[in-house]
């Protein structure tokens, strides 16, 4: 697969914004309140029947409800151009989806090989119409509802006010830490609205069934992977974090045997825990090296550019 070429991006190279924490945690809080938004569209609409379409509108309010206001933050409050966002022009944004959907899925696709040929997987039916439906659908509702939203609001603009500051590795820390503070907000809004209207059950610190302990550290390693994709390109797209959100998403609902995958496996749940630090860690590594190449290729830009204005 080719890299894109756009343009040469280096977050490092911003003019420091004011106050970068708390323009990376308003980002946040706007991703919270989309998704607390979208939460109540989803309760709004329980009684109807359950239909793509009952799916879109929660998913598209998200997404009507936090890129527009990240995009007037950059604008108005920053006072600054959106290029340090990552979203680029539409071909290189279209070339680093691919990469990020690539790496990842790849990478996924080869920890659930070599599982399956350790006896760790046991396939059953593939129903391939089925499966194509679900990566269509799948496609359009995890990028409406947490993709473009979240690697907007996080790695896109909180991650860039943060680097006009900071080094890679505060931003980095900064970033997850607000990436898994957004939804145990939410939990906490859910369960106190919960308590106000009569019910009188504990406050989770995890959705479902999750430890809090696993579900927030499969966070902090998604959140480390988007960070190494952001720098990725050239340009520092964030079409190649939505790309890899996306298919970090898919996999892992094939993994986990989600009902209407349109495939059936049986595996453990330390079979599962191997595939998903083995694709994980292996995204990292491809992404940390992509970033070494770009950093490289910025470098050389820079220097051009330097001599070309003596």
């Amino acid at each position: 697969m080719s890299l894109p070429t756009p343009s040469p991006a280096d977050l490092s190279r911003q003019a420091p914004l004011p106050a970068p924490v708390l323009r990376a945690v308003a980002a946040a809080a706007i991703m919270a309140l989309g998704l607390g938004i979208g939460m109540l569209a989803t309760h709004g609409l329980a009684g109807a029947a359950d239909g793509f379409a009952t799916r879109l509108v929660p998913a598209a309010l998200v997404t009507l409800v936090v890129v527009p206001a990240i995009l007037l933050l950059r604008r108005r409050w920053d006072r600054r151009r959106f290029e340090a966002l990552g979203l680029g022009a539409p071909m290189d944004g279209a070339k680093s989806l691919a990469l990020g959907i690539g790496i990842v899925g790849g990478c996924g696709a080869a920890g659930l090989a070599v599982a399956s040929f350790a006896g760790g997987i046991a396939w059953g039916r593939v129903d391939v119409p089925a499966l194509l439906a679900f990566l269509a659908v799948n496609a359009v509702i995890a990028l409406l509802l947490e993709a473009l939203p979240e690697e907007l609001s996080i790695r896109g603009y909180a991650l860039a006010a943060l680097r006009s500051r900071y080094g890679r590795a505060a931003s980095a820390w900064i970033a997850t830490a607000l990436f898994m503070a957004v939804p145990a907000v939410l939990l906490l809004a859910q369960g106190l609205l919960t308590r106000w209207l009569g019910g009188g059950a504990a406050i989770p610190l995890a959705p479902g069934d999750d430890g809090a302990l696993l579900y927030y550290g499969t966070l902090a390693a998604f959140s480390a992977m988007l960070i190494f994709a952001r720098e990725a390109t050239l340009g520092a797209s964030i079409w190649t974090c939505v790309g890899a959100h996306l298919a970090f998403l898919t996999v892992n609902r094939i993994l986990l045997g989600v009902p209407g995958t349109g495939v059936e496996l049986e595996t453990s749940a330390g079979v599962r825990g191997f595939v998903f630090a083995a694709y994980v860690t292996a995204a990292i590594v491809a992404f940390a090296l992509l970033r070494d190449r770009a950093d490289a290729r910025r470098r050389v830009a820079g220097a051009v550019a330097g001599s070309g204005r003596s």
